[in-house]
């Protein structure tokens, strides 16, 4: 994995200096929430970023809220606190059944909402530039 530095933003104002001032410098910038699928692209050299901006740190991205019109959910609540939400599995039981059917419990514990909704495809030919049905191409060489 290439080196990188890894810079925590306090709040979102501050996140968004983060990156104008890594793009402002000519660095690479990726962001994180729970960073599962970034540092397996990273390891794997798909994607080397100078800066990662951490969003973890950002109080309450990851919070379910009841609101007059229904309910807004934070981008960084993980898949498992999706899944066990009680408003969610009351109000919304296919999004919870959703988010518990995605991947392993232990991936689940640090997966986010934003992150799976954002990801790009797991496929070994799309990942190493195969002209795929996702990459350009008309055939789909993983069935």
């Amino acid at each position: 994995m290439k080196a990188f530095t890894n810079a925590n933003a306090r709040d979102l104002a501050h996140a968004v200096t983060l990156i104008r001032q890594g793009r402002d410098s000519h660095s690479t910038v990726a962001i994180a929430g729970g960073g599962s699928d970034l540092l397996g692209m990273m390891k794997e050299r798909l994607v080397t970023p100078d800066v990662v901006v951490n969003l973890r740190t950002v109080k309450n991205l990851d919070q379910v809220k009841q609101t007059k019109d229904g309910v807004t959910i934070g981008g960084l609540i993980t898949l498992d606190a999706l899944a066990s939400h009680p408003l969610i599995r009351k109000a919304y039981a296919v999004l919870a059944e959703a988010a518990e059917g995605v991947a392993t419990p232990q991936i689940r514990n640090v997966a986010t909402l934003a992150g799976n909704l954002n990801q790009r495809p797991w496929c070994w030919y799309y990942r190493n530039g195969f002209k795929c049905l996702k990459n350009g191409g008309t055939t789909c060489y993983s069935v």
